[in-house]
Formats: C-alpha cells, structure tokens, sequence
C-alpha cells in the first residue's frame, strides 16, 4: 500500500471479542440442548427396557437369569447417568474456557489500543496533529523512489513562521503554541489530501507535493496568507518565509531536503516568496474577475441577442413591404444597420464570453497569417512596415486545433491595436514559433499552464502601456482610445477566443517601447485539416418556400411571433408553443406528421434537448432545428443526431428559412439516395 494512501483503521477488537463471546454462547446453548435431549432419549429408553423386561423378570421362575437381568438394566441406568454427569462436567469446562478466553482477548485488544496509540505519538505531532520529521524521512524517500519510476513530478516546500520567538517572548508560550495551531490548521486547508503536511520540529514547516510542479506552490501559499491569532485581546499577525524547490531526476532525499532548506533559507534574505504570493493572488483575482464578467456577459448577450433578431426580422419585414420611394424606408434601413452593427458587437462579447460554438479544426498558424497578409497590409497603410518570418527552421511548426475564423480574428484584433499604438507609423513583426512553457514560466506567469504549445507573438514599436493600462487590457468595454473611437471589445475577444482553446495570451510593454502580445495554443500532433468543397445551400435546396408543419417553440413573445408570421409567409403550415410542456402536449394531440421543431435550446423552463427527446417517441421522423446564439452543448451530445441542426443567432428570416429548408430538404435527397 503506498504511504501516502489513507489509512483505514481495522475493525475494532472489541467487536471482534464480543463477536466471537456470542458465536461461543450460541453454541454452548446448542451443544446443551443437543446433551440433554441425548440423555432424556437414554433415559426414556432404559426405562421402556426397564418397563418390558419386568413382567418377564416376575414370571422368570430361575432366580440366577432374573437377577443377571436385574444388574444388566440398572447397569445401563448407571452408564446413563455417568454419561449426563459427564456431559455436564464438559459443559462447567467449556464455561471455564470461555471466561478465560474472553479475559485473554479483552487483554490483547487493550495492548493493541496501547501500541495504536503509541504508533500515532510515534508519526504524529502531538501539538499540530501534523506528521512529525521521522514520518517524513520515510515518506519522502518511498515518494523519491516511485518519482524516478514514474517520471511524474515531485515538489518540496519548506515553511518558517517568521515571528514566533517574538510572540513567546512578549506573551508566553502558549501564545506560541497557539501560533502554531493556527498555522498548522490552515495549512492543512490549503494543500490537497494527497500532500503531505509536516511539522518538522519548533517553528519550521515542510509539505510534500506529489504531482505537483513548483509554478503551481504560489497557489497554495496564497491562501496562507492574512492569518491572525488573538492573544490577549491583540491580533497578531503570523507571516512565514517560504522556499520549495522540484525533485531533481537522480537525486538523494536527502539532497533534495537540502536545497529546499537552501531555498528557505534564501528566501529568508530577500523575501521574494511573499512578492510572488502577491502577485499570484493578483492574478488570480484578475482571473476569478475575467470569469464573472464572462459569465455576466454571455447571459446578458444572450437576452439582447433575441431582442436584436426581434428588431433585425421586423425592420426586415417591414422593407420588404415597402416601396423603394416610401420616405420610410431610409428611416427602416437605418434601423437595420444599427441592428447588423449590434450584431457584430454581440458576437465579440459572446467571444469574450467564451459561449460562441466554434468549428475547430487543425489549423498551421505560420499558414492562416500568410493568408491574411495582403489584407492586413491593406488595413494597416503603407506608413507601418508589416513583417511577417518564415516558420521555425529545423524543427517544423506545430499545429493547432481552433476555429479559423475566430483565429483570423484574433490576427486582425491585435493588428488593429498595433496600428492604432503607431500614429506615426512604425513596425509590426508577426512571428509564429514552437515553445514549451516550464515551470520558470509558469511560476512569472501564473495563468499559465505547463506543456508544448505553438506562439503567435504581434510585435509593435509603438506607444507601449503603462502597469495600469497592461491590468485593464483585456476588460471589455476598456479602451485607451478616445471617447467614441473605441467600443473596447477587440481585446476582450481575443482573450476570451484564446481561454476557449485552452490557450494563454501575455502582454509585455512599456511606456514607449512597444508592445508584445504572444499567443499560446495546444500543440497537437494532427495533420492540418483540408476543407472538402460545399455546395452552395442555395444551390442544393433550390427553393425557399414550403407546405410542410412545422412547429416553433420559443418564450419570447416577440421572437416567437416574428417567426411564426415570416414562416407562414413562406408557406409552411406553423403551429407555436411557449412552453415546452405546450410543445409536448401539441404533439401529443397532432394528428399527422410534424415534419419540424423550430426551438430555442431553453424554452419555457425545459431544455431543447429534453424537448426534442419527449418528442421522439410520438414523431420520430421529426427534424429539429435549434436557434441560438450559442450551443455549449451540441445536438450530438443530447441524443439529437436524428435530422438536428443549428441556427446561430442573431439571424434575419431568410436565414432562418434558408437553413430551415436546407434541414427539410437534406432529408428527402437522402430518402431519394
């Protein structure tokens, strides 16, 4: 068993003993009814011998044969009742032996309570309830070994309270050992089950960290931090020094204790542990920050979403329904413009949000901004000079898996803030090369993970930013651009794309120095996938009308009639549900076929996933069509790979149809194939 396993405690003697009392009793019980019906069968035989021999012994006129008789029955009454005493001599030993036996057992189970206690004196400190230094030698030697046979890391952290002598001497020793309490209680908060808590001996700590990296310790010690105790009705604060250091492969134990003493005793000096706990903890609220705005803004975005395909469908309605000399119609058209603007930003927020369903594929970085680069020549002017290396030399350039798309946008977001750090023209350099990010990078860049990954650096030589600047940098709606200049979406789109890959995204810059906003995606081993060429929707559906049922499911009033009427206009025989118990019920009681659902992915307090599943038992045939502005989780892994497909919002109506007719359409050409 490894060391580090919990430990189970065995089942307690005393349960055992009184287990086995018991199972000893029942059998006593047994084996007494078992004697006593054997001797009342002996005796109730004797005597029926006794009763049919007498008559034949009174009638017996030769006295020698009646009185052998005689003898031979009252010996059988003498060997039966040796026997019961016998049988009750036996049954007083086994008693005997039982008492003994529990005496033996109750005294077996209080020395193994002694020597469980002493083993836990033995690995435990008695003042911290933390493992004590010589458990720690053993431990760390069976975590050394298997380490080198398992290649995975193993990390060291030494701890030191920096003020207890103070505190004995100014309040006492138990101010001190409170002190320790404290510590010791907290630290065991803040690491994972599988670590390995120590008190070494006075104020000196240590923690092993299997399958931990040294970038990730910050982490723990910024939980340790802000820790007071109340002594006399003073809070005294209790600050530590920290140093750890990584297994190195082939090193001793005791080498390794070694330079984690170094490391502590380093940090001691110069106190660069606390600096980076602060600035773990920096980030880690910028972080947590990011996250919350994510969150807020992807619900917020998907309400305004619906109100803008409302405002897109209607306006497009209501041009359709007009001459192009009604006067109203520039007033309408503007209002659709503003609608498709509104778009754009809404979908940069779901990026930032991270909620937009991207098509990943295996993408060559150096290739995608090769492609681009005679646009971004065209947007950035001939005042800034665009340069764009050959890929790595040697070694060649890892592949990615992303969205093109949104990684096209990613290149023009930051080119577009390069350009508008230049004024006066410069340099923009687009690099894309291999990297591999340790632990030294990990522990200066906290938000980073450890692995091989491929970088995409946008270099500029203008303006640069200050420290305050570089903290808001990705915050939507931040920007250093004048009022009306900037929407501060760009940025925030490009972290949130970047965070939706499992990539990281840093940004160096001073004030004027320029700036460096390097990308890091997943390296993957797949080859680069190649686009099969599509034929046009238009072109396979060839019309844009239809005659089939369909059946729209949405909450929002507005959206659910702006649908209804566009598809009824096209032709289609509309049947609507607010709810998706409404839905249910419809086509519950629908005679005939339902050849589509169109419905939100959340309609009326029920997924339309669960929608979709409660409707294939009534109409299997039924195709689904979701419409939504993002998918989190995709038809496919909802069960909905029976005709389902996506329709991303904000749409306009003949989006909405075309894909509609495509769905309906797909299916018949497959019925025909």
């Amino acid at each position: 068993m490894n060391v580090l396993e919990p430990h189970v405690p065995p089942q307690p003697i005393e349960t055992a003993d009184s287990e086995l009392i018991g199972r000893l009793r029942r059998i006593e019980r047994q084996d007494w009814w078992l004697w006593t019906a054997a001797i009342v069968i002996m005796l109730l035989l004797t005597s029926a011998v006794w009763l049919l021999s007498f008559p034949s012994l009174e009638r017996e006129s030769n006295p020698v044969l009646r009185l052998q008789t005689e003898l031979a029955v009252r010996g059988l009454l003498g060997i039966v009742l040796l026997f019961g005493l016998y049988a009750v001599y036996q049954q007083v030993q086994i008693k005997r032996l039982r008492k003994h036996l529990a005496s033996q057992m109750a005294m077996a189970a209080a020395l193994e309570t002694r020597a469980e206690a002493f083993e836990k004196l033995a690995i435990l400190d008695p003042l911290t309830g933390l493992y004590n230094r010589r458990f720690a030698t053993e431990v760390l030697a069976v975590e050394v070994a298997r380490s080198e046979r398992q290649g995975y890391t193993l990390t060291v952290l030494m701890l030191d309270l920096n003020r207890l002598k103070e505190i004995n001497d100014q309040y006492g020793h138990p101010a001190g050992d409170l002190a320790l309490q404290e510590f010791a209680r907290r630290l065991k908060k803040s690491v994972r089950s599988s670590d390995v808590p120590v008190r070494m001996g006075g104020d000196e700590f240590l923690v092993l960290l299997p399958e931990c990296n040294a970038a990730e310790v910050v982490h723990a010690l910024s939980r340790l931090g802000g820790l007071e105790v109340e002594v006399e009705g003073r809070r005294i604060p209790v600050t530590f020094s920290a140093g750890w250091v990584e297994y190195q492969p082939g090193e001793s134990p005791q080498r390794l204790l070694e330079r984690a003493d170094q490391a502590l005793y380093a940090d001691k000096r110069t106190g660069q542990a606390e600096e980076r706990v602060r600035e773990a903890e920096v980030q880690i609220r910028q972080s947590q920050k990011m996250e919350v705005i994510g969150r807020l803004t992807g619900g917020v975005t998907h309400d305004f979403n619906n109100l803008l395909t409302v405002i897109r469908g209607f306006s497009q309605l209501v041009l359709d329904g007009l001459d192009s000399r009604n006067p109203l119609r520039a007033k309408v058209e503007e209002i659709h413009k503003a609608a498709e603007k509104a778009t754009t930003l809404t979908r940069q927020l779901l990026a930032f949000s991270r909620k937009r369903g991207p098509q990943a594929k295996v993408l060559d970085l150096h290739v995608v901004t090769s492609d681009m680069e005679a646009m971004l020549r065209r947007l950035l002017g001939e005042k800034i000079e665009l340069v764009i290396p050959a890929g790595p030399s040697g070694q060649p350039l890892g592949r990615v898996r992303a969205d093109q798309g949104q990684i096209e946008q990613v290149i023009l977001n930051l080119v577009v803030n390069a350009r508008d750090a230049m004024p006066q023209g410069g340099k923009l350099i687009i690099e894309t090369a291999n990297a591999e990010l340790d632990g030294a990078y990990a522990r200066e860049h906290p938000g980073a993970r450890l692995g091989s990954y491929v970088r995409l650096a946008v270099i500029d030589t203008g303006v640069g930013m200050d420290t305050e600047t570089r903290s808001h940098i990705f915050e939507p709606f931040f920007t250093t651009k004048g009022e009306g200049e900037g929407t501060g979406f760009g940025l925030a789109t490009v972290y949130g794309i970047v965070k939706q890959f499992g990539g990281y995204i840093s940004v160096d810059s001073e004030p004027g120095l320029g700036a460096t906003f390097a990308v890091y995606l997943p390296r993957v081993e797949n080859a680069v996938d190649v686009l099969k060429p599509v034929r046009p929707a238009q072109a396979r559906v060839g019309r844009s009308r239809g005659a089939e049922t369909v059946l729209v499911a949405e909450s929002l009033d507005a959206l659910r009639r702006l649908t209804c009427e566009f598809l009824e206009m096209r032709g289609f025989d509309v049947k609507e549900a607010a709810s998706g118990a409404e839905a249910v019920r419809i086509f519950a009681e629908h005679q005939g076929p339902i050849h589509a659902l169109v419905t939100d992915t959340l309609v009326g307090g029920m997924s339309g996933y669960e929608l979709e599943q409660s409707m294939r038992s009534l109409h299997p045939e039924t195709k689904v069509l979701f419409m939504s502005d993002y998918d989190e989780n995709p038809p496919m892994q909802h069960g909905g790979t029976n005709g389902a497909s996506f329709l991303e919002a904000p749409f306009n109506p003949n989006d909405l149809v075309s894909k509609l007719r495509e769905l309906l359409d797909t299916e018949e050409e497959n019925a025909r194939s």
